[in-house]
């Protein structure tokens, strides 16, 4: 039995924002610099699946997300979609591809414009792919508020009169309207109490479970990623650090960075003492990222081979299904990040594993 292509597969994407030279940057002829948001990203993302994409703040993940749903252009590399390439998709072949893969923003305050009511917020998206009356409209999105825990009395109200979990909700309600195949949901849980939180993710997996969405959930809550997620990405600088089963890599990590996200998350019982797996140093500037690793100048077990060639992704054979790009992946693999004993450093002078 043959495994079914992926729904999504992004191939070494890249995305740089190029920054404005100084004049006396422009009298030297020096060359325009650019912030290496994306760099070379690779990830599938599967029917009805949920990947989970964490990482530090500044680490690339909403530019991620924001590139999938050709927000932003990419500088280089290829979106497929269904094995379609959409990469450079425009005009008419871009409007219907937009049908299928829809955003969830971060900031719904923002991205909600305050003088549409509910029913306009919902619909535009509507309004915006086809012809269609106001009846309808208005029709189409008073069936749909129930769908995602909304009174469909609440068609006339400003965005400013529901509470934050009633704006995400319209945000969820508004991606929802044209039945995408996939949904990017950029930090759907952020500045919410832990009830809502619960709610909207519940909500999110359910909906899953009925109609087969698929969905990229961009977050900072680990917690939120374990529950509702079947695969992990972990994100550093630009770039995919480890990709797993979602209970594997948040489990038995095996990156250094990914040990330091999981060593960082509170303790249950605030009564037991452990030593913690921290990290230290200085994070290298996007601007001009430093070669080899990323994470050199900051991992505890770097090696002269980190600082001079970058890791690819590739798999271990003790961590099946896990891909981590580290040199030194094999040593580290099972050492715990709560109590953490780093391992003494292999000479440059001896072969690395391949």
């Amino acid at each position: 039995m043959t495994a079914s292509p992926p729904l999504l597969e992004v191939r070494d994407l890249v995305k740089h924002f190029p920054l404005n030279r100084g004049f006396a940057e422009y009298l030297r002829g020096e060359p325009i610099r650019a912030v290496h948001a994306v760099d070379g990203v690779s990830l599938t993302v599967g029917r009805g699946e949920t990947l989970g994409l964490i990482g530090e703040s500044g680490s690339g993940k909403t530019t991620l997300g924001w590139v999938i749903a050709k927000l932003h252009e990419p500088s280089s590399g290829q979106i497929l979609f269904d094995g379609i390439d959409v990469t450079v998709a425009q005009g008419a072949r871009l409007k219907a591809w937009r049908r299928r893969v829809q955003i969830v923003f971060q900031d719904p305050v923002g991205s909600l414009d305050p003088r549409l009511r509910a029913w306009q917020v919902v619909g535009e998206a509507l309004q915006g792919q086809r012809r269609i009356s106001r009846a309808e409209i208005r029709r189409r999105v008073f069936e749909m508020l129930p769908t995602v825990g909304l009174p469909p009395d609440c068609l006339d109200q400003y965005p400013h009169e529901f509470s934050g979990g009633g704006r995400q909700r319209l945000s969820l309600a508004r991606a929802l309207i044209l039945q995408p195949e996939l949904i990017v949901l950029d930090e759907p849980t952020s500045a919410l109490d832990v009830a809502v939180q619960a709610q909207i993710l519940n909500r999110l997996v359910s909906l899953q479970r009925e109609r087969g969405y698929s969905y990229i959930l961009i977050t900072h809550n680990v917690a939120a990623v374990r529950y509702a997620s079947h695969r992990v990405a972990v994100m550093y600088l630009g770039e995919i650090v480890e990709v797993g089963p979602v209970r594997a890599v948040l489990e038995k990590p095996v990156h250094p960075y990914t040990k330091a996200l999981i060593a960082a998350l509170p303790v249950p019982d605030a009564r037991r003492r452990r030593t913690r797996y921290r990290i230290s140093g200085e994070i290298p500037t996007l601007v001009r990222p430093p070669p080899g690793c990323r994470f050199a100048s900051r991992c505890p077990f770097v090696i002269d081979r980190c600082r001079v060639e970058s890791p690819k992704l590739r798999e271990i054979p003790a961590h099946p299904g896990q891909r981590v790009a580290c040199h030194r992946a094999e040593e580290v693999a099972d050492i715990s990040p709560l109590t953490m004993v780093v391992p003494p450093p292999v000479s440059s002078a001896t072969p690395a594993p391949a």
